[in-house]
């Protein structure tokens, strides 16, 4: 919510998230491979008739297409794994940093009094 004074990041729950999106990376690249290995098994089984070929016109396009758009989504999920835990990292820093000015600035003040 907009002007919400209690707006926070936890760190260490967005890290959290990392090994969440490996995972869903490693089980869609498993399932991928099972696909593949699927439909290489069965080999090019329309025939060469004519209703095979316009089958081939029509299938073998498309199925590569959604097998690169699968690999597409593996390379995503594996993306956002790294951005996440680099978030996680950053953000960690930031606040270490923040708390670091916080305490000199404090104790230069105090120093004063």
């Amino acid at each position: 919510m907009a002007g919400d004074s209690n707006f926070g990041i936890d760190p260490e729950k967005v890290k959290a998230q990392a090994p969440k999106l490996a995972e869903l990376a490693t089980d869609l690249s498993s399932g991928l491979s099972e696909l593949k290995s699927g439909l290489d098994s069965f080999g090019e089984v329309w025939g060469t008739d004519e209703f095979g070929a316009s089958f081939a016109t029509n299938y073998t396009g498309k199925a590569t297409e959604a097998l690169e758009l699968i690999q597409g989504a593996v390379s995503m999920f594996e993306f956002l794994e790294k951005g996440v835990d680099t978030t996680g990292k950053t953000f960690e820093n930031l606040d270490e940093e923040f708390k670091s000015a916080l305490t000199k600035i404090t104790s230069q003040i105090q120093d004063k009094d």
